[in-house]
This record gives structure tokens, sequence and C-alpha cells, in this order.
């Protein structure tokens, strides 16, 4: 049963990996446009291409906390669910 819990645990931990890293893909195009943006002297495109992209970063934060506090074991999860 600990091993079956512990595969469930790992499953869960590469799954939201793997969203994070969807997540970061997004913000960095986000950022790109903001780069070429200011490239160009479109200051007001920038600011457009910036729009979501605070938040987009502060979920992505929230996700890898949770996925670090899961690997080093500081979240007790009950996966008996």
């Amino acid at each position: 049963m600990e091993q079956e819990k512990n595969f469930t645990k790992e499953n869960l931990i590469a799954v939201i990996r793997t969203d994070c890293l969807r997540q970061a893909q997004t913000a960095q195009t986000k950022l790109g446009e903001v780069v070429e943006c200011l490239g160009d002297e479109n200051h007001l495109g920038a600011l457009g291409s910036f729009a979501g992209l605070d938040e987009d970063i502060a979920c992505l934060k929230v996700f890898l906390t949770r996925i670090a506090r899961l690997t080093v074991g500081q979240t007790p999860i009950d996966l008996s669910n």
C-alpha cells in the first residue's frame, strides 16, 4: 500500500511539473513579446504584451512551491481518496 501511495505522489509531482513547464513557456513567450516591443520602441505594445504576465508568474510560483514541498516532504498529502 505504501508503494502505491508513493507511485501516486510521484505521478502527481510529474503532472504538476509538466504543467509548470507549460506555464513557464507561456510566460516566456509573453516576455519575449514585451522585449520585442521595447526593442521597437513601442512601450504601449510592451505594456499590452505584459497583460496577465504577472498573474502567470504568480501562479507558476505557487505550483513550483507546492511541488517543492511535496518533494522534501514538508506537506503531508492524503492520497487515500
